[in-house]
């Protein structure tokens, strides 16, 4: 039993010391990052209009749209990148009478090639008649 123990206790060794295969290759490991700043060519921009109480005058949404076109006109952005993204108006139903409180408003998508249109395009619409952008 003491022969068979030695046996495999040398065996065991044996095979350990195989297994651990040490490389002696001279090794140099590199680690590092790299930033690189771009600037995009293409912006999605999101402005919603929403009409306004002036006084006791309604501005309408019809007003503030003609304002928008004009400045995007004037910007030299294509019709094809100005779209309307979502609209909200009021459900007409003929047996019930239009709620005067009801203020309509719509959100449009412009797609920009140009970032300093924005501003442009922002002071040509009345300010009170912009609901957000984004």
């Amino acid at each position: 039993m003491k022969k068979l123990f030695t046996f495999i206790l040398i065996s065991f060794l044996a095979t350990a010391t195989f297994a651990q295969n040490v490389d002696l290759r001279r090794k140099i490991t590199v680690t590092g990052n790299a930033e690189t700043e771009v600037t995009p060519d293409i912006i999605y921009f999101s402005i919603s209009l929403k009409e306004y109480l002036n006084g006791k005058t309604k501005v309408s949404i019809s007003t503030l749209e003609n304002q928008l076109q004009k400045a995007i006109n004037a910007a030299g952005i294509a019709k094809s990148d100005f779209t309307i993204s979502n609209l909200s108006s009021y459900n007409y139903v003929p047996e019930k009478k239009k709620n005067a409180d009801f203020l309509a408003s719509k959100q449009y998508r412009l797609k920009l090639h140009d970032l300093n249109k924005i501003n442009l395009i922002l002071d040509a619409v009345d300010d009170k008649g912009i609901q957000s952008r984004t």
